[in-house]
């Protein structure tokens, strides 16, 4: 296994932004080059978008989010931050050092489910039957570490 973030941001560098407005559109070259892969790339994809967005589960961007939007709840709050993984890894930084806040009131929930269709495609199963489970979560409120760095 590889553990190279490159490999999850030029992936992510396929999206279609001629569809912007349809998320499912966007994301549809991802899923389709994904799907081609081995397993375990797939599986390797997951690991590192649900790593990403566990690194941006603190308190500190959490409270920043409410500060934007005071209905923030978990799912909207994850929902953003997948924002800060579908705008790369510049946008991802900044948002991680707490620089972007218009991020908060943005949402990409479809990035979510980019492994499950990618694995389902090349299985031509049910996305529901995806076997695989990160050894990180990316729900809100998973990462309890005190320090944010």
């Amino acid at each position: 296994m590889f553990r190279e973030y490159n490999f999850f941001w030029t992936t992510m560098e396929l999206c279609d932004w001629d569809q912007e407005g349809d998320d499912d559109k966007v994301l549809k070259p991802v899923i389709e080059y994904l799907s081609k892969q081995e397993d375990y790339i797939i599986f390797e994809f997951d690991d590192l978008m649900s790593e990403l967005l566990y690194h941006l589960d603190t308190e500190k961007l959490a409270e920043q989010c409410r500060k934007v939007d005071p209905l923030m709840n978990d799912d909207s709050f994850l929902y953003s931050r997948c924002v800060a993984l579908i705008n790369g890894p510049d946008y991802y930084k900044k948002v991680k050092q707490g620089n972007k806040k218009s991020v908060w009131d943005m949402e990409f929930e479809s990035l979510l489910y980019v492994p499950e269709k990618a694995w389902a495609l090349k299985h031509q199963s049910s996305a529901e039957e995806y076997p695989h489970i990160s050894s990180l979560s990316y729900e809100t409120g998973s990462n309890k570490k005190v320090d944010n760095k």
